[in-house]
């Protein structure tokens, strides 16, 4: 038998495919993309970022960074198909020959397979460890933590700080001291989302949830509701502060003085 009756080998299939100039383009393309993307969540992504107050926080950010480049060669691939076919959609009036379907394309398929199986796992893997390493370092510090009882009502946060014996509709918090948050709703679900401290928990009628983080450098708070609760769910934010202790402890007496006690 000739050789040129022979089938093609995989490794003949392989040469002949990436040897096409919407192939090699595709390519070019492809880690133009994936470069941007990297460089994006590297360098630009993290400037829009909250400002960084709480290991929470912190934490949060890594994850951002992390995903976005780790997802950066997905979107890159996706991107450069899309981006080769409307820069070559209006090239010549006959179609360019169809290559072979991507779903029964064997090595094509065990590829997209595992890639996504492992980002899958990836995820997974990350979100359960940082889950738990959060919650032992919460409870290994929940006895000296200082209680803040949050509430959420149409549209108003209000938070009542049970040591201290005041409450008020601003959070303010010492730095370095770990802090509780026990939230509930009286009406509808919201969420507690204080930006800057990079936790967020839905609060909920008829049960508290629990979240615990530790400011650790003085600023400004933003405190948002992160769950649609109403026509003025947007307005429903209020804010605060990281102060020292003994700013903490003068506020706490202008408070008290003002008779805004609990």
């Amino acid at each position: 038998m000739s050789d040129h009756n022979l089938a093609p080998t995989p490794g003949d299939r392989a040469t002949t495919f990436f040897k096409r100039n919407d192939v090699r383009r595709t390519s070019v393309i492809f880690i133009l993309w994936t470069a941007t993307f990297t460089i994006l969540g590297i360098w630009l992504y993290p400037k829009f970022m909250p400002r960084i107050m709480s290991k929470e926080m912190l934490s949060a950010e890594n994850i951002m960074i992390w995903f976005t480049i780790i997802s950066a060669p997905i979107a890159g691939i996706v991107l450069a198909l899309a981006t080769n076919a409307f820069l070559n959609m209006h090239r010549g009036d006959t179609p360019p020959e169809e290559g072979p379907a991507v779903r029964t394309n064997g090595p094509v398929v065990v590829i997209w397979t595992v890639a996504s199986t492992i980002f899958a796992l990836v995820a997974i893997v990350w979100g359960i460890v940082e889950l738990n390493v959060q919650s032992v370092e919460a409870a290994a510090t929940s006895k000296s933590a200082m209680i803040v009882e949050v509430t959420g009502s149409q549209w108003l946060w209000t938070f009542n700080y049970p040591e201290q014996g005041i409450e008020t509709h601003q959070l303010n918090l010492p730095i370095n001291r770990p802090v509780e948050f026990d939230i509930r709703s009286v009406d509808v679900n919201h969420s507690f989302w204080p930006v800057q401290l990079g936790v967020k928990v839905d609060a909920n009628a008829m049960v508290t949830t629990v979240v615990r983080t530790t400011p650790n450098k003085l600023g400004e708070i933003d405190v948002k509701c992160a769950e649609l609760c109403g026509i003025l769910h947007a307005y429903m934010e209020t804010t605060g502060a990281v102060m020292t202790e003994a700013d903490f402890d003068s506020w706490v007496s202008q408070v008290q003085q003002s008779g805004a006690s609990a």
